[in-house]
């Protein structure tokens, strides 16, 4: 049997009150006497009004202790689990996040939480009908159906042990939903949630079905590595990393940084921090290589952001080649930026075979497009990204020059436009037309589209579809920056590092011109990733077989080289990318289960969700069908019945009270 609130017990002390209150009762003893007159009535009050008299049997006070029993009773939420229909569906919703990764439950003898919440989904399945069909979702980017309604069991624990987990971004709030979906309306249905409480989601009230938990994991502690940045200091490099704690107690370790292929640190500084602090930590006069690890050494419960890579500054200065009039607020911006500038006129100037080799990118800007339709310019063209500035005063074939409607910014996130706001831009004039296939607006102004990109033959493209000579962006803080990230994403497919991504993001990378395959080799993961994470990654390829521009990073933390190789086989150009697990995942601010549902985190722990010794006890309580989420789950009420006991008990105590048997 089983309490849904066996605090209600305390309400049993009603029971004492009652007897007290029949102890203290006065009584009149019939007596037959032949005159009134004869009563001794001094004796008579005396007898009737002596406290604390043995009690004597009383089937009336009997009626009402046992009804006063069953009202504690029925107040303590009693019930018996209940088989559900042998046909009734479970559907599994495992959180295979980063933070799964972190410790398990002290105790358990898990390796980690997911592990841990694996085994107690395990154990509790075997304790259903072999008949009840069984869904399976594993929580991601976008929710994962991994089996459907499936009974055979060896499958089932099959696919639950070949779940790994995933260090990038997690829609909790999509599983919930699609399996809420599979189980709603569905006789008997019961959602499973494995998670170690950290879900940012709220579990969505599943109509007659119920929830139940499987905690697992510690309410432990987390130091992350959460910023590592380079500057070059003369023939030196100074690097500078940022920790913070997250945790309720004091964390002591080593933080030290390694050159590229180092297997000791070059420096090294030991730190101590308390609950909620953040520290930057410098390091000077390193020396150069092509990248740089931040390493935290210290009793840490989530090593998924325990290290930091940074990329030293490229030193060569890019090249871009302006076809076209130009103006002088667009050379000044990108000379700013750090770009070489050659200009040539199409009129005057044909490409030779030197000149593919010779320029990095180029802007057409006020060119005229019949100059540029030869095959040298083509081929010119197609080989390197290419930034395209409409003009309304000789815009492309098909296109019309509009005037904005209203000067309402609209800018779409895209590492061209990451610290765009065209605040208070004055365009007077846009040029609408067909950007070409693979192009996408990134920026609108009143409404129409004003900057464009994409990727042709796997290189970057841009458009600005206005003049800057017809608004007043020159004169803005905005036109710099605009030049200064143009000029890095274009210039990107000239060689240096990808940056950073978060593991299993899309991201743009410009291709080399004459790429027939691509890969990821592995440089260095974490000690703990899985062992597949070593193999090279073969790269994503569009509908007609070239390589793709857009490739999703490697899906665990670490060190990746992508490495682009031509028709021959003979590689053509290597650039690294740092993966790091999504930041989120290490922010332990809030103690797990905080935003779980309290009815279904009631039966997750017993009231010990994770971090107290007892916590792996209590949830395997919880697996084994101790109890569940919402009380509805497996058990059959018994409140009803007693109900209907205590109305029963209410009607002899009256027919006895009528018959004057009561004492």
């Amino acid at each position: 049997m089983l309490l849904g609130s066996a605090a209600s017990a305390v309400f049993a002390l009603a029971l004492p009150a009652i007897l007290l209150m029949y102890l203290l009762k006065r009584r009149y003893p019939e007596t037959e006497i032949a005159s009134h007159l004869l009563w001794r009535r001094a004796l008579r009050e005396q007898e009737a009004n002596r406290p604390w008299q043995r009690l004597r049997r009383s089937l009336l006070l009997l009626l009402q202790l046992l009804a006063a029993a069953c009202l504690v009773f029925a107040l303590m939420e009693p019930s018996i689990p209940g088989g559900a229909p042998s046909a009734a569906p479970v559907v599994i919703v495992v959180d295979r996040s980063a933070s799964m990764t972190a410790a398990a439950s002290r105790g358990s003898g898990a390796a980690g939480a997911l592990e841990e919440a694996i085994r107690s989904v395990t154990a509790a399945l075997d304790e259903l009908p072999a008949s009840r069909p069984v869904t399976l979702i594993a929580a991601g980017a976008e929710p994962e159906l991994l089996l459907r309604d499936a009974t055979d069991r060896r499958e089932i624990r099959r696919a639950l042990g070949n779940i790994e987990p995933r260090y990038g971004r997690t829609d909790e709030e999509a599983a919930l939903t699609l399996a809420a979906a599979l189980v709603r309306d569905r006789e008997g249905g019961e959602l499973w949630l494995a998670t170690d409480g950290r879900f940012r989601a709220k579990i969505p009230g599943p109509g007659a079905a119920g929830i139940r938990v499987f905690g697992a994991g510690r309410d432990g502690a987390n130091t992350a590595v959460v910023a590592f940045g380079l500057r070059a200091a003369g023939d030196a490099i100074e690097a500078s990393a940022t920790l913070v704690h997250y945790g309720s107690r004091t964390a002591e370790g080593t933080l030290a940084v390694f050159p590229a292929g180092a297997s000791e640190p070059a420096e090294e500084r030991p730190f101590r921090l308390e609950p909620g602090e953040q520290r930057v930590f410098t390091f000077s006069g390193l020396p150069e290589a092509d990248y740089y690890r931040a390493d935290i050494r210290t009793a840490d419960d989530y090593a998924a952001d325990n290290a930091a890579y940074a990329f030293p500054a490229k030193p060569a200065r890019s090249r871009a080649l302006i076809v076209g009039e130009g103006s002088l607020f667009l050379s000044a911006a990108l000379e700013l930026a750090g770009v070489d500038i050659v200009r040539a006129d199409p009129a005057a100037f044909e490409p030779g075979g030197e000149a593919p080799g010779a320029v990095d990118w180029i802007v057409v800007y006020g060119a005229d497009e019949r100059a540029i339709e030869s095959d040298a310019w083509r081929i010119l063209l197609a080989s390197r990204p290419v930034w395209r500035i409409w003009s309304a005063s000789s815009p492309p074939a098909g296109g019309e020059v509009v005037e904005p409607a209203d000067s309402r910014a609209d800018i779409r996130p895209h590492p061209v436009t990451e610290h765009l706001s065209l605040a208070d831009t004055h365009i007077a004039r846009i040029v609408r037309a067909d950007p070409g296939p693979g192009m996408e607006a990134i920026a609108r102004y009143g409404g129409v589209p004003v900057l464009y990109a994409g990727s042709a033959d796997g290189l970057p493209r841009l458009i600005l579809a206005f003049d800057p000579a017809d608004s007043d962006l020159p004169l803005r803080a905005d036109f710099p920056i605009l030049a200064a990230q143009a000029a890095e994403w274009l210039g990107g497919a000239a060689g240096g590092p990808l940056g950073r991504a978060v593991a299993d993001d899309r991201i743009e990378i410009g291709l080399k011109s004459g790429t027939a395959r691509a890969e990821w080799q592995v440089v260095e993961t974490a000690a703990d990733a899985h062992p597949s994470a070593d193999a090279a990654i073969e790269a994503e390829r569009t509908a007609d077989g070239a390589v793709s521009s857009v490739q999703t990073a490697p899906g665990v933390p670490g060190l990746y080289r992508f490495v682009e190789y031509g028709a021959d086989g003979r590689p053509l150009a290597e650039r690294l990318l740092a993966v790091q697990a999504a930041p989120a995942e290490g922010i332990w601010t809030e103690k797990p289960f905080a935003d779980i549902d309290p009815a279904a985190e009631a039966g997750q722990a017993g009231g010990s969700p994770g971090g107290s010794p007892d916590s792996a006890q209590a949830r395997t309580d919880a697996s084994s069908g101790a109890t569940d989420g919402t009380g509805n789950t497996d058990r059959i009420g018994l409140a009803p019945y007693v109900a209907v006991l205590i109305l029963l008990l209410l009607a002899a105590e009256w027919e006895v009270y009528r018959r004057g048997a009561a004492f």
